[in-house]
C-alpha cells in the first residue's frame, strides 16, 4: 500500500475511534478528541488500550457499563491451515466515569485528590497511576502535555485545569483579583512554598497551608491555589491562622501521599482529620491581611512589573517563603496601617503614596476606585477645558487618581 493510502487509513480509523468516544453532533469536540488521539499515536502510545485498561483500575465495576464493548469476530478457518482468530479492533476509549471539575480557586493537586476519592482509589496509587511517576510536587512539576491528557479524560477544557497548576511552563491568565496576585507572585519566584530546602531538624518544609474551618464548612472540601503562597496568612473569613502543618504531629501536608478514601482530607501521616484542627484566633491580624491582599492587588493592576519589583523586594523581606506561618503572622502584625511604606518600600512614582497609604489603613480597592472617580469628576469641573490634571493615577478604567 502506497505511503499515502496507509497514513489516510489510519486517520480513518482514528476519525472512527473519536466517534465512537463522543458519539454525538459536536464536531467541535471530536475534533478535540481527533487531536488528542493523534498526538498520543505520534508519540508511540496507544491511548485507546492506555485509557480503557485504567478507566478499569481507577474505577473498578463501575467502568463497564461506560464501556462501549469489544465487538466479537467468529473464527475463520482454512482447509490447509490451523482454525485462526483475528485480534479484536482496538478498544474505543470513553471519558472517565466519575469525573468532577476543578473548583475556580482549586489548586491542581487537591483536584486530583478529590478525582481519586471519587474513584474510589487511595490518592497516592491515583496520583502514580494517571502521572507516570510520584513527583515530589505535582502542582510545578506537571507538564503541559500531561495537563492536556487529564483535561480530556475528566471532560475539562485545558485551560480550565491548567488555572490550578503552578508549573512555570503553563500560565493560564486568572481572571479573579486574587489569582492575579497570585500570578504575579509565581512570577517573582519568592513567595511560592516548596520543600526545596529542609529545616534544622530535617523535616521538609511546608508547601501547603489551610484553614480547618473552610475545610469543613465547603460543600466539597478543596485546598485553595492561595493557600501555596506566603502572602497567606490569614483566612479573613473565618478570622483565624492558617496551619501550615499536621495540627497533630507536625508533618508537612501532602496531599497526594495519603492512602485513605476519605472526602474529608487527611493528614497522609498519622491520618488526621485536618478539619479538626483547633482554630487559632488570628482577628488581630486580619485587618492587616486585608490590607495587603489590596495592596497586591493595586501592585499588581496599577504599577509597571519594574517599579512593581521594588516593592516585592521589600515584602519579601519579612514575608519570605522560607519562614513559619507563625512568624509570617507576627511580621503582620509589625505593619503599621499608618506607615505603607513599611510594607513595600517608598514608591518610585509619588502618586502611588497617597493610594497605597489609603489601602493599608484599611480602605478597599473598590472604595479607592470610587473615591478617585469623585476626585476626578470634580477636577475636570475646575480644569480648563475638563481635562484631567497632569500626574493623576489610574486607579480603574477612565478613573485616575489626582496627586492632590
Amino acid at each position: 500500500m502506497p505511503p499515502g493510502d496507509s497514513a489516510e487509513a489510519a486517520e480513518r480509523q482514528l476519525a472512527r475511534a473519536a466517534e465512537a468516544w463522543l458519539p454525538a453532533p459536536d464536531r467541535a469536540a471530536r475534533a478535540l478528541i481527533l487531536a488528542f488521539l493523534r498526538e498520543a499515536e505520534d508519540g508511540g502510545a496507544d491511548p485507546i488500550a492506555e485509557l480503557r485498561d485504567g478507566t478499569r483500575r481507577w474505577f473498578g465495576a463501575r467502568a463497564v457499563a461506560a464501556l462501549p464493548a469489544p465487538r466479537r469476530v467468529s473464527a475463520q478457518a482454512d482447509s490447509d491451515a490451523i482454525a485462526l482468530e483475528p485480534l479484536s479492533p482496538a478498544r474505543h476509549p470513553t471519558l472517565w466515569p466519575q469525573r468532577p471539575k476543578r473548583l475556580t480557586d482549586e489548586i491542581f493537586s487537591s483536584w486530583l485528590w478529590r478525582t481519586a476519592v471519587a474513584a474510589g482509589v487511595p490518592p497516592y496509587r491515583f496520583a502514580r497511576d494517571v502521572l507516570g511517576t510520584p513527583g515530589n510536587d505535582v502542582d510545578r512539576d506537571v507538564a503541559p502535555a500531561t495537563l492536556r491528557r487529564l483535561a480530556q479524560r475528566s471532560g475539562q477544557t485545558f485551560g480550565h485545569l491548567a488555572g490550578g497548576a503552578l508549573s512555570e511552563t503553563v500560565r493560564v491568565i486568572q481572571e479573579t483579583p486574587a489569582g492575579r496576585i497570585e500570578d504575579v507572585l509565581l512570577g517573582d519566584g519568592r513567595f511560592l512554598l516548596n520543600g526545596a530546602t529542609s529545616e534544622r531538624l530535617g523535616r521538609p518544609r511546608p508547601v501547603l497551608q489551610y484553614c480547618p474551618r473552610c475545610l469543613e464548612t465547603d460543600a466539597r472540601p478543596h485546598f485553595r491555589r492561595g493557600w501555596r503562597f506566603a502572602h497567606a496568612v490569614v483566612c479573613v473569613d473565618h478570622g483565624c491562622r492558617l496551619h501550615d502543618r499536621c495540627w497533630t504531629c507536625g508533618g508537612a501536608i501532602t496531599l497526594l501521599a495519603s492512602r485513605v478514601v476519605d472526602a474529608r482530607p487527611r493528614c497522609p501521616a498519622c491520618d488526621a482529620q485536618l478539619d479538626g484542627a483547633p482554630l487559632v484566633d488570628a482577628t488581630r491580624a486580619r485587618p492587616r491581611q486585608r490590607a495587603l491582599h489590596a495592596m497586591l492587588f493595586y501592585l499588581t493592576a496599577r504599577i509597571t512589573p519594574e517599579e512593581r519589583t521594588v516593592h516585592l523586594d521589600a515584602l519579601s523581606g519579612f514575608l519570605s517563603a522560607t519562614t513559619s506561618v507563625l512568624r509570617r503572622e507576627r511580621s503582620l502584625l509589625g505593619l503599621r496601617a499608618s506607615a505603607p511604606d513599611g510594607w513595600f518600600g517608598q514608591p518610585m512614582r509619588a502618586g502611588h503614596a497617597a493610594p497605597l497609604q489609603m489601602l493599608s489603613m484599611g480602605v478597599t480597592f473598590d472604595r479607592l476606585a470610587q473615591t478617585a472617580a469623585r476626585r476626578q469628576r470634580r477636577a475636570r469641573l475646575r480644569s480648563p477645558g475638563g481635562r484631567a490634571p497632569r500626574g493623576a493615577i489610574p486607579i480603574g478604567p477612565d478613573q485616575p487618581l489626582a496627586t492632590r
